[in-house]
């Protein structure tokens, strides 16, 4: 499926566009290379797309994710929608992007090879469960993968650090000529495609529902030996702090 042009859609938007910050982050990668760029300007990202896809054309295959990291307090700014009519995501699709909702949603596009998932980011922050939904859009023919999710929590790490850390890991051993016992598993992370990258990111993310659910268990048992032992009112106390940790 063709790309849309920059041009047209800068003037379409060009009109009343809004401040709100969207970070954008651009992992480019393969067995060969990696490279990692930062934009908050839409429009700087999708040209440096443009060429890049252009020059893939000519040369070896490089796989993409672009971490899209809504900052602002609107839920669908316009640096979003332009970066979705790019790409030429379903409308429908870009509907569930900006809507907030507690349900998992899958959507799988037979005719450019697609998928949409949409699902809930769980972490334990030491006294409640906080979630964060993030939505995934993986594009096999492209060689694209598309993550849109808000600001990370202040209080814990970003999200899919350990990820980043195994894309960057491998590119410094190249660099260094050197090699080590985990090199075989980063190596398949940027030998793979881009779907092997969206495994890894969701089994990031069933790791956080473990120890979320490991947290809560250890909760539990220790308020079944409070309540064996102590029927007394801040008994029901202990109930209700435990019933609002999510």
């Amino acid at each position: 499926m063709p790309l849309a042009d920059v041009d047209v859609i800068r003037r379409r938007f060009s009109i009343g566009l809004s401040t709100d910050r969207v970070d954008f982050i651009l992992y480019l990668y393969n067995e060969y290379s990696y490279e990692e760029k930062y934009f908050q300007s839409v429009y700087e990202l999708l040209n440096l797309l443009t060429n890049e896809l252009e020059n893939d054309k000519k040369s070896k295959t490089r796989y993409y994710w672009i971490e899209v990291i809504n900052c602002s307090r609107v839920d669908f700014p316009k640096g979003i929608k332009i970066l979705c009519e790019y790409f030429n995501i379903h409308p429908l699709t870009m509907e569930d992007i900006a809507t907030l909702t507690p349900y998992m949603k899958l959507n799988l596009f037979h005719d450019n090879c697609s998928i949409y998932l949409l699902m809930k980011i769980l972490t334990w922050n030491g006294h409640r469960v906080q979630q964060q939904q993030i939505s995934f859009y993986l594009n096999c023919s492209q060689n694209l993968l598309i993550t849109f999710q808000e600001k990370s929590f202040d209080n814990i790490e970003p999200f899919f650090q350990n990820i980043r850390n195994r894309l960057r890991r491998q590119q410094q051993q190249q660099q260094n000529n050197e090699e080590s016992s985990q090199s075989p598993q980063h190596h398949r992370l940027r030998q793979f495609n881009v779907d092997y990258l969206f495994y890894c990111l969701l089994d990031d993310i069933v790791d956080r529902y473990m120890l979320v659910m490991e947290e809560i268990a250890n909760r539990i048992s220790q308020f079944d030996a409070i309540l064996m032992a102590d029927v007394r009112s801040r008994t029901l106390t202990t109930l209700h702090s435990i019933n609002s940790l999510t």
